[in-house]
């Protein structure tokens, strides 16, 4: 359904998130910022094309490669100090039941090769972030241009690790609302980069590392709750993500220009500035959002005039920040997030009172990305090489071969 456009609206919303916040979860937090090996970009959960099972995938090291501010490409890879987990809650209580931690470490010699490990935690260990579980598979990490590797677990895991395109679009071709204009904003102001209206555009042509994993689609995993943290040598977590773009639409910084008030935290006590509460968020539990951060969502969906009456519905949709996996539901968000489908346009309509769009049902665009069926399924990084006088074949293979 088409609504019409209101201007203070339009006014509020494209300064709130013209600022430093990023459209999906880039640069989310001044921690992030300092360590991008620990800022995830994205998380995707999906049915795994390869072997039919579920594949879960994160990004971090965002806007890297020739047209981004961060790394070359050939230069980014997983910290040797984080721990990297998959939280999965297959009991509703928002908390993890089962996890799987990935940690990797430098090989002397080798500049963006790494040994990986993957652990299987469950319980309280999976709660836990500290590196704890049981070792199902090791390998290493595929660095640019080199051949594919995938690390196989005990029971047929696939886990992959290294260097590819970010798979973050944001399509806003027949899409109109005062967010739509604002995060276009946000894409071509501050970061200096393209904010073209496809998957090819929208962080301009950058990389970064991107790890896929798929298990087996067990009966206790056909419904989950879903998110992804990295945590520190002590445990203790530095940054997560579950809903497209939590922190990068609604938790962000006052535009040069605009008053602060409408900007900064609602408990200026606790939470001094904008980076304050973006690193207390990352830190907490999602079981935990609403008690901690109910009430600034609320303020926030409110500053975005989302109609009184849908106030409370809109912050339980949001918060706790996990994003719902379900076999059995329509595969489309929010019952997953695949690599091909337009997650942030959905979360624009749960938004946005002011909202037209496409008439369609189902999603308006789909990724314009050359991504694949094989495992690991994201697009060729940038600074991919391919054979002489054939720009479609890579030097080495970098999908697995079908099944």
């Amino acid at each position: 359904m088409r609504k019409g456009l209101g201007v203070a609206t339009t006014l509020v919303v494209a300064a709130g998130i013209a600022g430093p916040g990023w459209a999906s979860d880039h640069k989310d937090s001044p921690f992030t910022n300092a360590n991008p090996a620990a800022d995830i970009g994205d998380v995707f959960i999906f049915k795994g094309p390869q072997t039919g099972g579920l594949a879960m995938v994160f990004t971090v090291n965002p806007l890297s490669g020739a047209d981004g501010p961060g790394a070359p490409s050939d230069q980014i890879k997983l910290g040797t100090s984080f721990t990297y987990a998959f939280k999965l809650d297959t009991d509703g209580d928002d908390r993890a039941d089962i996890a799987y931690k990935l940690r990797a470490t430098d090989i002397p010699g080798e500049t963006q090769t790494q040994s990986i490990e993957l652990k299987r935690a469950t319980g309280a260990e999976a709660v836990a972030n500290g590196w704890q579980g049981t070792t199902i598979a090791t390998g290493k990490t595929t660095a640019l241009n080199a051949p594919l590797e995938v690390a196989k677990g005990k029971a047929n895991e696939l886990l992959f690790a290294g260097v590819r395109r970010d798979p973050f679009f944001f399509d806003f071709t027949d899409v109109s609302a005062p967010a739509e204009f604002a995060i276009r904003e946000a894409l071509s102001g501050g970061d200096g980069l393209p904010a073209e209206p496809t998957s090819l555009g929208a962080f301009g042509k950058t990389d970064m590392t991107v790890v896929v994993l798929e298990v087996p689609l067990s009966p206790d995993l056909r419904q989950a709750g879903f998110w992804v943290v990295v945590s520190d040598e002590s445990g203790m977590a530095v940054d997560r993500m579950g809903r497209t773009g939590t922190q990068g639409i609604f938790l962000v910084d006052t535009p040069q220009g605009y008053n602060p008030e409408y900007y900064l935290p609602r408990d200026r006590a606790a939470y001094p500035t904008i980076g304050d509460l973006n690193n207390a968020y990352n830190s907490t539990p999602p079981a935990d959002d609403v008690a901690n951060y109910g009430d600034q969502f609320n303020y926030r969906f409110r500053q975005l005039e989302v109609n009184e009456e849908d106030i409370d519905a809109t912050v339980d949709f949001f918060l706790p920040d996990i994003l719902r996996w379900d076999a059995d539901a329509e595969p489309a968000y929010p019952n997953q997030r695949s690599l091909r489908e337009d997650s942030v346009f959905w979360t624009i309509a749960k938004v946005n009172p002011y909202f037209f769009g496409p008439e369609q049902d189902g999603p308006p665009h789909l990724s314009d990305q050359p991504l694949s069926d094989r495992f690991p399924y994201v697009a060729a990084s940038v600074a991919q090489e391919y054979e002489p006088g054939n720009s479609t074949i890579p030097v080495h293979p970098i999908y697995m071969d079908a099944p």
